[in-house]
């Protein structure tokens, strides 16, 4: 199985560098970022963010015709970014999972039978990588220096015994 990152899940790991622990999570083999993921990330002020493109772990993947087809229908009747519009039609052509933070990707994903991967899941996958009060460090780490609230915290780091 393959998965498909969006910007804002990588760029996330980036500012906490700890861009290992999406391996760890997916495995290292079939981590996709669509074009326009890559010019979003080369976009960022952070030198952290555009230094997931140096990154090994991760492999920028064109679009094939049908693919830049879909991108196009999507475009016209969605209002979502590039990056989240590749990353759907990728995930729906090569039936891989979309990696992303963003709610409308998720529920245009849910409605193409697409399936998605957000934050939360992650972190809760992540309780059976490491100790809790590592998980809790990184929980710490996301919302100081992504400002992301994670709102399902004390339910992911409840214990599981």
């Amino acid at each position: 199985m393959g998965f498909v990152f969006d910007a804002d899940l990588l760029s996330t790991f980036a500012k906490i560098e700890r861009l290992e622990l999406l391996a760890k999570v997916f495995g290292n083999k079939n981590l996709l970022m669509p074009p326009a993921v890559a010019s979003d990330l080369q976009r960022s002020k952070s030198i952290l963010v555009k230094n997931v493109l140096k990154s090994k772990l991760f492999q920028q993947t064109n679009l094939s015709s049908q693919e830049r087809e879909l991108v196009k229908k999507i475009s016209e009747r969605k209002h979502l970014g590039m990056g989240e519009i590749e990353c759907i039609a990728v995930c729906k052509q090569r039936k891989m999972v979309i990696v992303t933070n963003d709610n409308k990707a998720i529920d245009l994903a849910d409605k193409l039978g697409i399936e998605a991967v957000d934050l939360e899941a992650i972190l809760y996958s992540m309780k059976e990588l490491m100790e809790i009060k590592a998980l809790k460090q990184i929980i710490e780490d996301i919302e100081a220096k992504d400002r992301v609230v994670i709102v399902n915290k004390e339910i992911i780091l409840r214990n599981s015994e």
